[in-house]
């Protein structure tokens, strides 16, 4: 079977995008305004400066980016991290993959993950059994798919396994 490519989701990055860089842009023209605030509010603008420049510039290379970030073949999963290396986990030795309680804020889903749980190794036998080893985590809302339709195209190929 072919191998199943996942890309980000430009729609939502192109939104991240321009509503950061209108933070900028508002920030370098009310620059001089900000001079005559207090000390408290100046520190917090700039904070919210560098973050908005940040964001910015993480969604334009998500936006410019054309490898996938996630890749699922009938023997292995690779992550693929904007600024770290790749990650590659085996089906063989993934027990189980679970949804992270989706975190809110006033009814507002802010993010939204999947765990990858390994099975246990004899190297960890020290480890309580009821504390999971969690390897890694696929990030889904970057992703061109929901959360429940990647999920259960992981589980079925992990019963395939």
């Amino acid at each position: 079977m072919k191998d199943l490519h996942f890309y980000s989701n430009k729609t939502s990055n192109l939104f991240l995008f321009i509503v950061s860089f209108l933070f900028c842009v508002a920030f370098v023209y009310f620059y001089e305004d900000l001079q005559r605030k207090s000390l408290f509010k100046i520190i917090i603008s700039h904070f919210a400066f560098i973050l908005c420049l940040f964001g910015s510039a993480y969604s334009f290379l998500l936006l410019i980016r054309r490898k996938p970030l996630l890749t699922i073949s009938n023997t292995h999963i690779i992550i693929y991290n904007l600024l770290r290396k790749d990650i590659s986990v085996n089906f063989e030795d993934i027990s189980k993959f679970t949804v992270s309680i989706t975190t809110n804020y006033r009814g507002i889903k802010t993010t939204e993950q999947i765990n990858i749980i390994l099975k246990s190794n004899t190297k960890n036998n020290n480890l309580s059994s009821e504390f999971p080893i969690l390897h890694e985590i696929i990030q889904t809302d970057i992703l061109n798919i929901k959360t429940n339709d990647l999920l259960k195209i992981l589980n079925d190929k992990l019963k395939n396994v």
